[in-house]
């Protein structure tokens, strides 16, 4: 007896029988699919906070040497409006913290008629902080070389305690005016208390899908 007649009621699945399969394969997908986006976003949440924390770190290391916080820009942004994007041109938050250019020349000679300047609040040209090429946006991206957190997020605010009372406050006679806007919005009264938040270095950023019907931050203080 050949093969073929050994068995035979058995041949191809039937069409029934593939619909079952396909639609089992798409309930399988509409359940993981999701958990995956969440564990990655859940991830990236928790590796921008330890960005945050690290950069905190680096600037308190920068008070503990030279006695103050450092100045950057009026903006209360990581990435002021019209920061370059070309690396051998200045930017205060990464050339304050890495004692260089973010393309690695050296910073220029100190002038004393810029005393705002990285090269005169860092004179000894310390690096407190080593950036990595993930603190960087891709040198093929719309806005190559700015500093992003894990969701590519380049709207970063960073405040600091800059009357040295160990809290950081907002409004009249505190540590600055108002909260800078990251996208388009400020973290609420739940985020930041009116009486201002116990820390000396703060950072916020977008989350992902946050919008002004949904207005929800990454927090360096939660």
């Amino acid at each position: 007896m050949s093969p073929c007649q050994k068995h035979p009621g058995r041949g191809g699945f039937t069409l029934i029988e593939l619909l079952a399969v396909i639609a089992v394969i798409g309930i399988l997908a509409g359940i993981l699919i999701p958990t995956v986006s969440a564990v990655r976003t859940s991830a990236n949440k928790a590796r921008t906070k330890v960005q945050f924390a690290q950069w905190a770190a680096a600037i308190e290391s920068f008070r503990g040497e030279y006695g103050y916080y450092p100045v950057f820009h009026d903006s209360a942004l990581v990435n002021p409006p019209g920061q370059s994007t070309e690396p051998a041109a200045l930017h205060v938050f990464h050339d304050l913290l890495a004692g260089r250019r973010r393309n690695l020349d050296p910073l220029p000679a100190f002038v004393a008629t810029a005393p705002l300047a990285p090269e005169a609040q860092n004179r000894k040209r310390i690096a407190f902080y080593g950036f990595s090429e993930s603190d960087f946006t891709a040198a093929n991206s719309p806005s190559p070389h700015l500093i992003r957190d894990a969701f590519d997020n380049t709207e970063i605010a960073v405040l600091v305690d800059r009357n040295l009372d160990g809290v950081i406050r907002i409004g009249a006679g505190g540590d600055y005016p108002a909260l800078p806007a990251v996208q388009g919005l400020t973290p609420g009264a739940t985020e930041f208390p009116a009486t201002g938040v116990r820390a000396g270095v703060v950072f916020y950023a977008p989350a992902p899908g946050a919008g002004p019907d949904r207005p929800d931050f990454i927090l360096s203080w939660k």
